[in-house]
Parts: structure tokens; sequence; C-alpha cells
């Protein structure tokens, strides 16, 4: 594998759903690690995601080399589908992970 090969995926990708709040709605909290592969310099981020009611959209989002954690505004009711991957020279693997978004109440109780 040389230098610019692409990388494996992100470690220790994980969640945390944050209930509503009479300022925002639900959102969903990610975070990342390095990947263990270390071939090449690691350019950024990429973070695909869309829904179970929407698949054809897909969301895209870059982050720079430095970032392992971004919020996202979710709605209730959904189930999420999110990947991240490092990026060299070119997109390394993706990591995945699927969350069940609860459907909350009036004040953020859950339904």
């Amino acid at each position: 594998m040389s230098v610019l090969s692409a990388r494996g995926p992100p470690t220790n990708l994980g969640h945390t759903v944050i209930a509503p709040s009479e300022s925002h709605g639900p959102r969903i909290n990610l975070s990342w690690s390095r990947p263990q592969q270390e071939k090449g310099m690691i350019r950024g981020y990429n973070l695909m995601y869309s829904n179970n009611k929407d698949q054809e959209r897909v969301y895209t989002q870059t982050f720079g080399p430095s970032i392992f954690s971004w919020s996202v505004d979710v709605l209730g009711g959904l189930t999420y589908q999110f990947y991240v991957r490092a990026v060299t020279v070119k997109p390394g693997e993706n990591a995945s992970l699927y969350v069940v978004i609860p459907e909350y109440g009036r004040f953020g109780s859950k339904l």
C-alpha cells in the first residue's frame, strides 16, 4: 500500500441523541477517532447521512483533520444512516452507524 492510499475507517464512531428543547429540535451528536491505519496524511473527514423517509437525499459535510465530533439536527420517529470517512489524497473506508430517533411529544418527552 502506498503513502497515497486511502485509509481504513475512522474508529469509535458513536452518538448521543439530544432530546428537543424549547430552543431546538432533536439532535444527534456524532463522535469518531482517527483510523487505526496510518497511511498518508489525513486532509479531512467526510460525513454523509440520510434517513429512511427520504433515502434519495444524502446530506454531506466536510471537516478539517482535527474535527472529531459534529451535531446534526434530526426528526423524531425516523432512522438515520451516518457514514464518516477519512480523506488523504482519496477517500478511505466508511465507518457506518444507524440510529433510530424516538418520537417526541411536547417539551421533549418521548412518546
